[in-house]
């Protein structure tokens, strides 16, 4: 009758701590809801890895201009032929003034400008890379988010009702139609969720922390809960996909354009097998008033040829690399639109089928179970298997849809589309 009494206490002391503890975890019910587009919206305006990107696209551009234009003018003032012991500035027997201009032979300047336009390109595809990348970590730290936000809530429930069902295990034995191992195993079960509870309310906290660092935010900075998603069937072939990830991914759009750069180099080196110029204006005051004006016109001799090809050479290499680069990259492409395809479509049906079917019957099998139970037609043992098959069952369906969001995320970084868009657009 002591342990009686005992397991009855512990048993009010769990669910009293339990419900105490309803807003910790999960039952904000108070939280406003945090809509995906508001979380697209605050990284692509806040955070530090896009905007980092942006400014090295900027500082890439600026280059440009710097590359076609020659280097800075030289100006010169000569004082000779001072006589010892009188102002080398003011009594200097000639004066001049020489103006010089180094300017590199015409194509170079025009390659190496056309280089500088191909390596802005090249770093603008590379920051709406890594836009689209901290968007897709972005959509998937926000659908961990929700996971654990129904996670959270679903053992909740599962708890509530395991203590409902200690009660009825309580009351059997007080009866004598139930043995006290009954009790203890209910007692055990709501051990156990209430531990897991505390993993649960953990893993939450580590993917808000996530998602605010994303959001660039201090990592305990408060977070609604997010919405739930709406999984739609993607109306896009395979074919489609691939053909919009040729067209449109940064990355391989950026390593189509190193491929050019790489090309352009090559010519660039060519080049140097070319003589730039140097052009001089000199004006000379005489004393004796033999005052005179030349002009002188230079050029570079590239002797050392070897020189010149060696750093052809270099180019030819580089440009090759950058093929074999752009064709690997091109066939992994062609492999995760497939490999992310086809998980994004069966998390779809899973979800759907955990929903329409999986869903339904666990319920049925738990009211059956639980009406069979306490008709004393059932055991204890078959009641917890049918409430732990639902509670794994409904969290199977929350991985499912919050999988689905990932890895269309993914898939949305891998075509360099919204695909919700693009489908509306066709």
């Amino acid at each position: 009758m002591k342990t009686k009494h005992l397991i009855t206490r512990w048993l009010g002391l769990a669910i009293i701590f339990f419900m105490a503890s309803e807003g910790v975890w999960g039952g904000e019910t108070n939280v406003s809801p945090l809509s995906l587009a508001t979380v697209m919206e605050v990284v692509q305006r806040d955070n530090p890895e896009i905007k980092a990107a942006r400014e090295r696209w900027r500082s890439f551009a600026a280059r440009v201009a710097q590359s076609a234009t020659p280097d800075k003018p030289r100006l010169e003032f000569e004082r000779m032929y001072s006589p010892r012991g009188k102002n080398v500035w003011t009594d200097a027997e000639e004066k001049n003034i020489v103006i010089s201009q180094e300017i590199p032979f015409p194509t170079t300047l025009y390659y190496a400008s056309r280089r500088a336009r191909q390596e802005a390109e090249e770093a603008e595809a590379g920051f709406q890379a890594k836009e689209l990348d901290v968007l897709s970590r972005a959509k998937r730290a926000y659908s961990m988010l929700y996971l654990s936000h129904h996670a959270i809530q679903i053992f909740k429930e599962n708890a509530d009702l395991m203590g409902q069902f200690s009660k009825v295990a309580e009351a059997r034995y007080a009866a004598g139609k139930a043995t006290q191992s009954d009790a203890l195993k209910a007692q055990v079960e709501l051990s156990k969720m209430l531990n897991e509870l505390v993993s649960l309310q953990q893993e939450k906290e580590i993917n808000a922390a996530m998602l605010n660092t994303l959001l660039n935010r201090s990592p305990e900075s408060p977070l609604g809960i997010p919405q739930e998603p709406n999984p739609q069937t993607l109306a896009l072939s395979l074919a489609q996909l691939e053909a919009q990830a040729v067209e449109s991914r940064p990355d391989l759009r950026g390593a189509a354009l190193a491929v050019e750069k790489s090309r352009t180099q090559v010519t660039l080196g060519r080049s140097d097998y070319l003589p730039d110029l140097m052009l001089q204006y000199r004006r000379r005051d005489m004393a004796d008033g033999m005052d005179s004006h030349d002009a002188m016109v230079g050029f570079t001799l590239p002797l050392w040829f070897w020189k010149q090809g060696a750093r052809v050479r270099e180019a030819r290499a580089e440009r090759d690399m950058a093929l074999a680069e752009y064709q690997s990259m091109k066939n992994m492409t062609h492999f995760d639109v497939k490999s992310l395809l086809v998980k994004v479509q069966t998390s779809h049906r899973l979800a759907e089928l955990y929903q329409t079917s999986v869903l339904p019957q666990a319920e049925h099998a738990l009211n059956v179970t639980s009406a069979a139970y306490r008709a004393d037609k059932m055991s204890f043992l078959e009641l917890l298997d049918a409430v732990r098959s639902l509670l794994q069952f409904r969290l199977e369906y929350y991985e499912h849809l919050s999988q689905y969001e990932q890895f269309k995320a993914e898939l949305e970084r891998v075509v360099g589309v919204d695909l919700v868009s693009k489908e509306k657009g066709q």
